[in-house]
């Protein structure tokens, strides 16, 4: 077997270093835990960085819809259709605001189909111009292409300039800050139900209803940018359903694909036929495989009663980690099992995650100062009680040696 130094070694050679990666090759993964080349064993609460967030690593009956598949049909042009596609347009369609669906590869992709989708929409008949502008939300994350990335703060901005005009950034939960930003020219609004990146920070329900409740007024369409938020990930099958509402738009990707690359833009019923032959498209968007593994992944939701699941075991960590009484916590917050740790200043977020990482639990950082933790949903209840044990022992020792 290579070793991780040597596969280490081989990757600085032939892959481009913009992810500033972590000195791990990993080989092999079962639910909520992988190994890397040297076979040691960690527990992943962040798998795939979400793509594996409803079964984790090769759940044997996603892995068996791949595997069926492959044998099959890999793929075909998009000027044709495959069953494993309607099969998961389908469980998406029944479980939220009905409509159709686009099949894409990631959620940057979803994104930017979204954003072409809004100005077609507000602009009807007149192609050429119309309402252009799009209310986005400080601390978003729409993605790194060019359409999201002007919908993103200007952090990751930086270097890409100038970025594609329309945006208006205003405070996220201020309805008075969207009222004020809205005038002819806007043609949506873009929001994450919960912000992932941004923080793990949670709307009210009034404000989201407000929201809805001035869109309709202005003529303006909403976009729930649920890429992180669902299949399932917060006890809900899609997050707007806690609030209340139906946006006229939702993109999804990373778990709804079961693994595989899957983006995928939902359309409400009044805006279904705006894409039109010729105005959008993706080549390889739901081709069979993706397909399959996204439509095992949406059953295995239903057969496992997992949104009932993400709340119970949401529930008992937030419990945990309460009952832990942490140093450096400010907050902790969040929905389901999706769950942020927010630190004090003398609690670096990314001492503690590299600690996690050594202590062989993999979460993640974000904002700089907000710890993410979203294990599998499928993941056994004293896995999941190991793993915070793991960051409680991290944070309490990173608190005796700061005193």
């Amino acid at each position: 077997m290579v070793s991780q130094k040597d596969i280490l070694a081989e990757s600085s050679q032939v892959l481009i270093e913009n992810y500033g990666r972590l000195p791990y090759a990993m080989v092999r993964g079962d639910g909520a835990k992988i190994w890397d080349a040297d076979g040691r064993e960690y527990l992943d609460f962040f798998p795939g960085f979400g793509a594996g967030g409803v079964g984790g690593h090769c759940h044997p009956k996603i892995v068996e819809a791949i595997q069926t598949q492959a044998g099959v049909l890999l793929s075909h042009g998009n000027l044709f259709t495959n069953e494993p596609q309607v099969d998961l347009a389908q469980r998406i369609t029944k479980n939220g605001f009905g409509g159709k669906v686009f099949f894409c590869h990631s959620g940057g992709e979803a994104n930017e189909t979204a954003l072409k989708l809004v100005r077609l929409a507000a602009r009807g008949e007149r192609r050429s111009d119309g309402p252009f502008k799009v209310i986005s939300f400080s601390n978003c994350f729409h993605g790194r292409t060019m359409g999201g990335l002007s919908l993103t703060p200007q952090a990751f901005q930086v270097g890409f300039e100038p970025m594609v005009p329309g945006n208006v950034m205003v405070e996220y939960g201020n309805i008075a800050a969207v009222e004020a930003a809205m005038d002819d020219d806007t043609a949506g609004v873009f929001i994450e139900p919960i912000q992932a990146e941004g923080g793990m920070n949670v709307p009210t329900v009034e404000f989201m209803q407000q929201l809805r409740k001035l869109c309709d007024e202005r003529n303006v369409l909403l976009v729930c940018d649920e890429v992180w938020t669902a299949p399932a990930r917060t006890g809900k099958m899609f997050a707007y359903q806690h609030y209340g509402i139906e946006p006229d738009v939702m993109t999804l990707a990373k778990a709804i694909g079961g693994g595989t690359p899957m983006g995928v833009c939902v359309v409400s019923p009044k805006y279904a036929d705006v894409l039109v032959p010729g105005t959008h498209g993706c080549t390889m968007g739901g081709n069979p495989l993706c397909a399959a593994a996204g439509a095992a992944a949406m059953k295995l939701i239903e057969d496992e009663n997992l949104l009932t699941r993400a709340v119970d075991l949401g529930e008992k960590a937030m419990q945990q980690l309460t009952a832990a009484d942490l140093p450096g916590v400010a907050e902790i917050r969040g929905k389901g099992l999706m769950i942020g740790l927010e630190l004090e200043e003398s609690f670096p977020a990314a001492d503690i995650w590299k600690k996690c990482m050594e202590a062989g639990l993999i979460i993640c950082v974000a904002k700089n100062n907000v710890l993410r933790v979203a294990p599998p949903l499928t993941i056994e209840q004293d896995v999941l009680g190991q793993g915070l044990e793991i960051l409680i022992k991290v944070m309490k020792g990173h608190g005796r040696a700061g005193k």
